[in-house]
């Protein structure tokens, strides 16, 4: 995608008249508190915002707004930039990370989507064919927070691979919550790769609980993703030979 250099101007601008943006991260309020308790003009910098429509958007900056607004403050000093679409400032919004708290995924997915990149259209147009939705709720199946694991996914195994898995995933452990965990979604990407979808849900339906306990026995890597998924992995295979019974035929090998 090009990237757009906007017009840029300096000015004061009343805060009344300075207005959010969805593609923005939630509040963080304690971050809020804790710029209004430690508040030093010198360092608050200048608020970015898009001149657009007759209004002026918030791009970088919400969260000293939001100080600026509970110290009672009435104008603040702003960049602004013109000539931006709704698109363009998502996607400025998405670069603006040196020297700030460090975007999350879920923030740049957001932002992403309402700039039209492809990878992230094609990841929520996947996660909705699913019947997924991202989301944090930990007690909900059907919310997936391992947002940085479907970029993963996809940038390892391709969408194809992302497809599958949560296909497989819904189909096998419906309504367990952790089943949609980062570790769980890596092992079946993994277990897609090297050994199709075939039979999945026949052989691991009814399974997660004991898979997932091995796998917590044999010890997740949280630092490291490969070794991870390769655990997971080899739980299920071992379990999925162990649904086919005294059955030889359709038995899988292990393969490092």
């Amino acid at each position: 995608m090009e990237k757009k250099t906007p017009n840029q101007k300096f000015a004061f601008v009343p805060l009344t008249q300075i207005m959010p943006s969805d593609y923005q991260r939630a509040t963080n309020h304690a971050q809020v508190k804790n710029i209004v308790k430690n508040f030093d003009e010198a360092k608050l910098g200048t608020l970015t915002l898009s001149s657009r429509d007759g209004n002026f958007h918030i791009v970088d900056g919400a969260h000293r707004l939001a100080a600026l607004r509970a110290l009672n403050y009435s104008h603040a000093l702003c960049e602004i930039l013109t000539g931006l679409t709704f698109e363009d400032e998502a996607q400025y919004f998405a670069a603006q990370g040196q020297n700030k708290r460090s975007l999350r995924p879920i923030d740049l997915f957001k932002a992403g989507i309402v700039a039209g990149d492809e990878t992230c259209l094609r990841i929520r147009e996947i996660v909705d064919s699913n019947d997924f939705k991202i989301g944090f709720n930990n007690k909900d199946f059907y919310q997936i927070g391992a947002i940085e694991t479907l970029f993963t996914i996809v940038e390892e195994y391709g969408f194809a691979n992302l497809d599958d898995t949560l296909s497989l995933v819904a189909l096998t452990w419906s309504e367990i919550p952790q089943a949609v965990c980062g570790d769980c979604l890596l092992g079946v990407a993994e277990f897609v790769r090297k050994y199709g979808a075939v039979d999945f849900t026949e052989h691991l339906n009814n399974r997660f609980t004991i898979i997932w306990h091995e796998y917590r026995e044999i010890g997740r890597s949280a630092r490291n993703t490969a070794k991870a998924r390769e655990n997971f992995c080899r739980v299920l295979v071992k379990y999925y030979n162990k649904g086919l019974g005294g059955k030889r035929k359709g038995r899988l090998t292990w393969e490092e």
